[in-house]
């Protein structure tokens, strides 16, 4: 078991300790700042494709280990601002998200919603009776139903509080967030925007149903399970979250009905924006869910976050959680199948660590490859969910 590395992508400040979460979150080019920049920059610079521009880095991202006074919950959390002061819009959903969920874990924890109960502890005990099996059942249906609920609360309170922050301008600049909350034996996926987050199962091909069932949605969106060719890696890759694109159903659909308008991708590979007008001449917001952007809150663009749990199975073996930077040119397949050759393969078992420095690596060699000197922000954090409690 590796220790994990933990700090914020642009090397400014670190989060509580990993300790032995097996998880490393990094960011290419350490506290340098990065080549490169975010769409809005991207055409500034395209006059001196032969120059490295230097820029802050926008994105962020963070561990918590212990969380919430407790050794069996972590949090992992990556977050991708943009325009003009995004850097301290993701910086300060960072800050507040960790903080104010973890208050509403420790209500919980009063209340009587104890983390000392590890599912696999019941199904372990065959001494209980129904009763007792069934008030468990009913305690953790209340526990999930109040932590999805306080996870979405916690982003539009941090969204409506960028309004109070005098060195954030929240009407033009914002963030995403992709919140990874690991209590006990249960992962609970926040999603607002398009950082991503995927799970690395083994592929068991003699229980489908048991595959299929991997992530249990509990908004409207349908799980998403991509079997991937990963040879002798044997791994399917899982959808734990969704991109919120303006284009996305139920996203586009509630941008129309607010005002807003939806212009398509003009190429593939480029994204679908929403805009105030229709002459789409004013914002252009690639995703459509974020914390910040409040120029475009009034037609549809939300901070609510979509929710998921998944319980964690003895065939999951990692979860990916990264910023867009990784996902522009390497998809979730791919990215399964990198990580899992650092991990597995004989000679590459450096841990979490190594495996997240060798996708970053790659997602950098992609945008080289595509996009000459200009490159997105990149970060990722890798969590190995084997053995994970000790």
């Amino acid at each position: 078991e590796d220790d994990s590395d933990e700090e914020e992508d642009d090397g400014s400040e670190e989060e509580d300790d990993g300790g032995s979460s097996n998880s490393n979150d990094e960011e290419d080019g350490g506290n340098n700042s990065e080549e490169g920049s975010d769409d809005d920059d991207k055409n500034t610079n395209s006059s001196c494709p032969l120059k490295m521009v230097a820029k802050i880095n926008q994105d962020r991202g963070g561990i918590a280990y212990p969380y919430g006074g407790s050794d069996r919950q972590a949090l992992f959390a990556v977050y991708d601002g943009h325009g003009e002061g995004g850097e301290l819009a993701s910086q300060y959903a960072l800050g507040e998200v960790g903080r104010l969920l973890e208050g509403r874990l420790r209500c919980l924890e009063e209340e009587g919603g104890g983390t000392g109960h590890s599912d696999n502890d019941d199904k372990d005990d065959n001494h209980g009776d129904d009763d007792d099996k069934e008030g468990q059942q009913q305690q953790d249906e209340k526990e999930e139903e109040y932590i999805s609920q306080a996870m979405k609360e916690v982003f539009v309170t941090v969204d409506r509080g960028l309004l109070d922050e005098p060195e954030i301008e929240p009407m033009y600049s914002g963030t995403t967030a992709c919140v990874v909350l690991l209590r006990n034996n249960k992962l609970y996926i926040s999603n607002c925007g398009d950082s991503r987050a995927v799970l690395a199962t083994r592929r068991d091909n003699s229980n489908d149903t048991d595959r299929n069932g991997a992530a249990d949605a509990n908004e409207s969106e349908n799980d998403e399970t991509t079997p991937m060719s990963a040879n002798h890696h044997n791994l399917t890759t899982v959808l734990l979250s969704i991109d919120q694109n303006p284009d996305s159903p139920g996203e586009q659909e509630r941008i129309l009905s607010s005002g807003g308008y939806v212009s398509p991708p003009p190429e593939p590979g480029l994204s679908s924006r929403v805009w105030l007008d229709a002459a789409h001449t004013q914002i252009g917001l690639a995703m459509a869910r974020s914390i910040g952007d409040h120029a475009v809150k009034g037609v549809g663009v939300i901070a609510e976050p979509v929710v998921r749990t998944h319980e964690v199975r003895e065939v999951d073996e990692f979860v990916i959680v990264a910023s867009d930077g990784v996902w522009e040119f390497i998809s979730s397949e791919d990215a399964v199948e990198i990580v899992a050759g650092h991990l597995y393969e004989e000679g590459q078992d450096g841990g979490a660590s190594v495996a997240c420095e060798a996708l970053i690596k790659a997602a950098s060699e992609k945008w080289h490859e595509h996009e000459g000197n200009y490159r997105d922000d990149i970060t990722a954090i890798v969590i190995r969910l084997k053995d994970l409690w000790g």
